[in-house]
């Protein structure tokens, strides 16, 4: 009696049930649009993105908060003014261009009528005339530096002409010789070596034919070095026993006059070692003799350049 009261009560139960499920089905709303679906709360506050009305969903907290405005807003209203600035910034050079214009307008019609008068250049004295005086700078580019150097080392321009010329042949071929070599592939040999050291020998030297006083000068007015500076005494040395010191200029070494390191160094290796040799040099304006031994002095010297016949 008591199962059957209680089968009943759940056949009723279940009926209930059903009855319900299909009034849910009957008013159940159609399933919403995509549009919708994007628009909804949830989904804005997931995506970021902002209601159909502007609004931007709080997360659930009933705060609404109408959109900043976007990049491309911000972008737009700073481009927009840069714009502006940019037109007042053309407009005020336009303004400056047009005052210019009037002014050197105005200078150019006023130059024939005002200009101001330049110095008058001094009066030649009668008491003593204008001549035609050769500037000291003048140069003559016509001529080579060689030759303008051995004019001014005393020769005339014929002599030094002649050098010039006897000089540039042997350097031609000097240089058909070593083209010669190099096309025929002999340039590394002992034939070219001694082709070349033959047409060396040929060449006239400057120092032999003109003198060692116009030499100095040539030297000079070629801008080369044409003396020797003592630059250091080795403590102990021969040099500094003899009584040589730093800054003295040597000019000759026994017999030789010296415008070179090279030519000194080659003249202490002559001779008899430890024999007496006269130095000459110039010190503190001063010309000295000083005797040394022939052979390493132990100094350190230099090339320089000096005026000639004032050491």
């Amino acid at each position: 009696m008591v199962r059957s009261a209680l089968f009943g009560a759940l056949l009723v139960a279940i009926g209930a049930l059903a009855a319900s499920l299909a009034f849910s089905w009957r008013t159940a709303p159609d399933p919403p649009s995509p549009d919708a679906v994007a628009s909804s709360p949830a989904v804005a506050r997931a995506s970021g993105r902002a209601l159909p009305d502007g609004r931007i969903p709080s997360g659930g907290f009933g705060v609404v908060r109408k959109s900043p405005p976007s990049a491309l807003e911000r972008r737009l209203k700073e481009l927009e003014g840069r714009v502006a600035a940019e037109a007042a910034e053309r407009q005020n050079l336009q303004d400056r261009l047009d005052a210019l214009s009037a002014q050197l307008a105005a200078l150019g019609a006023g130059s024939n009528e005002a200009a101001p008068a330049s110095p008058a250049a001094p009066a030649a004295s009668a008491e003593a005339p204008a001549a035609d005086v050769p500037s000291a700078t003048a140069v003559d580019y016509s001529k080579s530096a060689m030759e303008r150097a051995l004019t001014a080392a005393g020769l005339d321009p014929g002599s030094a002409e002649d050098i010039k010329r006897r000089r540039d042949d042997l350097t031609m071929q000097e240089m058909e010789l070593r083209d010669r070599a190099t096309r025929e592939q002999w340039l590394d040999t002992p034939r070219f070596t001694e082709e070349m050291a033959a047409i060396d020998a040929q060449k006239p030297s400057i120092r032999n034919e003109i003198g060692d006083e116009a030499y100095d000068r040539y030297l000079y007015a070629m801008g080369q070095p044409n003396r020797v500076r003592v630059d250091d005494v080795m403590l102990d040395s021969p040099a500094e026993q003899a009584g040589l010191q730093s800054g003295d200029m040597i000019l000759s070494y026994g017999d030789e006059r010296i415008f070179a390191p090279g030519e000194l160094v080659a003249e202490t290796r002559t001779g008899t070692l430890g024999e007496s040799v006269q130095l000459e040099v110039v010190r503190n304006g001063q010309q000295l003799q000083i005797d040394v031994p022939r052979g390493p002095l132990g100094i350190r010297i230099a090339a320089t350049q000096d005026t000639p016949g004032r050491s």
